[in-house]
């Protein structure tokens, strides 16, 4: 690519400005979950807090990214990134400022405000000056490099939380944040708006129906499902969802593009998105899997969650080359193929404590995420008119990320539900710990000083069977966990093979 930007070589400098900004939202997605028992530690965070402080970004942005998009339409796509960008940076700092659970809680939502108009932006921003038999490659290229960052996420927060302080994962935001607006204030040309109206009722109802849900079910281990408060949390979240839906027909409802919800080939790469983002969401508790059973520490769990996430370099524009030559549902089902392999081999060794035998499923999960991510959105796109591509990119993050709050907190709900009831028959099963109550080990294998204390204070032979019971309980729940990620990835292989077109992108419309 040459130095100076020309109009034939626009498109690239552009591809390079999305590429380095989305890098700084591909490290925030995996530099965390490393991060997680040491700040449960340091800061004394609940088992819940430490959901939430991943959900409160996914769930504002599964709230507001219908809106990014649609506001990006009208703003301009220019000017919705660059306010996604600065707003994102700013909110990094105050996440490492933090010194309490609520105000990280809250520092997290606000990044999420600036990823609802960052996100659906560089989609729409790279699918306009690419011509159609190049947006695979475009967009392969894209989560490729970007991907490198995803990679090397868990390395640099592992070893900037063990050699440094858990602080510089969210500042490490600040310098790309900055690359990534220069270069796209220097190459992206002026991108003007639409002048239409907003849907405020439309997206009020949807944020209610989103929120409703999506906290229900993160609140439900510790409300209980019978409560009133789950259950009139969920009636909302239908009811609204019910409402929305009864309006498509009004010219004014445009939140939700009812017309392009109803194109085949929409539905088929949103449903598989859907899937494949809810099934990523159990990796969270992988790299708290490497700490609290493996006895990693934060650098070394990096180091193994960066061998997990190499696969993706190759795989992301592998699937962008298939999709253009071949058609989406073979990449596809050769994606979730691949998530099914990595998460029943997981189920069978994770028992076994041994690193090496569980390398499989780290190098194929990787692969499999990729293959199915890049075919869909190019598969979809090229289906979509120029105008409403930031609609369109809008409606996807959106789903992308309210996958993301469901499957965090289904996959939350069950270890919760499985590790509780385990280790409290554990407890009852031995005399000197059948008083106590399992809540009050909360986080003792990230070595919660509220449970460090416990423990100091029963005698020693009691308090090596709270560990051990603590410990298998943590791997039923696990084994659980990926077994239910298993069943998701072989309901996506049916999913491609019945929905998604065998047609090369050149031969469609």
């Amino acid at each position: 690519m040459k130095l100076k930007l020309t109009e034939e070589n626009r498109k690239w400098w552009i591809l390079a400005a999305m590429t380095a900004t989305v890098s700084m939202i591909f490290v925030d997605i995996t530099v965390l979950p490393v991060v997680l028992p040491t700040l449960q530690r340091e800061m004394h965070i609940s088992d819940l807090g430490l959901q939430w402080i991943i959900n409160a970004y996914t769930l504002v942005l599964a709230v507001l990214v219908l809106a990014g998009g649609k506001i990006g339409d009208m703003w301009g796509l220019k000017k919705a990134f660059c306010f996604g960008v600065t707003s994102f940076a700013l909110a990094s700092a105050m996440c490492g400022l933090s010194n309490t659970e609520s105000w990280m809680i809250f520092s997290r939502a606000l990044q999420g405000i600036g990823g609802a108009f960052l996100l659906p932006a560089t989609q729409g921003i790279i699918v306009s000056h690419f011509p159609p038999h190049q947006r695979g490659k475009a967009l392969g290229l894209f989560v490729s490099i970007g991907s490198i960052f995803l990679a090397l996420g868990p390395l640099i927060g592992g070893s900037l939380t063990t050699y440094l302080s858990w602080r510089y994962v969210f500042w490490i935001n600040l310098p790309i944040a900055a690359i990534g607006l220069m270069l796209a204030l220097y190459a992206v040309p002026p991108m003007r708006g639409k002048k239409e109206k907003f849907d405020f009722r439309g997206f009020s109802i949807l944020s209610v129906a989103i929120a409703s849900l999506v906290f229900a079910l993160m609140q439900s281990e510790a409300w209980g499902w019978s409560s009133p408060a789950t259950l009139i949390l969920i009636a909302v979240g239908i009811f609204c969802m019910i409402v929305l839906f009864r309006r498509k027909h009004k010219p004014h409802a445009s939140i939700l593009d009812f017309n392009l919800m109803r194109q085949k080939s929409f539905i088929a790469s949103s449903t598989c998105i859907f899937n494949n983002q809810l099934i990523i969401m159990v990796t969270v508790f992988w790299a708290i899997y490497f700490q609290n059973i493996l006895g990693f520490s934060a650098s070394t769990a990096g180091a193994y969650s960066f061998m997990a996430n190499i696969p993706v370099l190759f795989a992301a524009p592998l699937g962008g080359f298939l999709v253009d030559r071949l058609g989406p549902r073979i990449p596809v089902m050769t994606g979730f193929g691949l998530i099914f392999f990595s998460l029943s081999w997981f189920c069978t060794f994770a028992n076994h404590a041994n690193i090496w035998l569980l390398m499989p499923t780290l190098l194929t999960f990787g692969f499999g995420v990729s293959m199915i991510f890049t075919p869909c959105f190019v598969s979809m796109m090229n289906e979509v008119s120029a105008e409403k591509r930031g609609v369109a990119s809008g409606i996807t993050a959106a789903l992308r990320q309210f996958s993301s709050s469901l499957g965090l907190a289904l996959f939350g709900t069950v270890y919760s539900s499985i590790y509780y009831s385990h280790l409290g028959n554990s407890l009852q099963k031995n005399p000197g710990t059948a008083q106590l109550q399992p809540e009050q080990f909360e986080g003792l294998l990230s070595r919660s000083p509220a449970a460090v204390k416990i423990m100091a204070s029963l005698p020693h032979v009691d308090a090596g069977y709270v560990l051990q019971s603590a410990q298998a309980a943590f791997l039923d729940a696990f084994t659980r966990m990926n077994l239910l990620g298993a069943i998701l990835a072989a309901v996506g292989v049916l999913i491609g093979w019945r929905m998604m077109k065998n047609q090369p992108i050149s031969h469609q419309k």
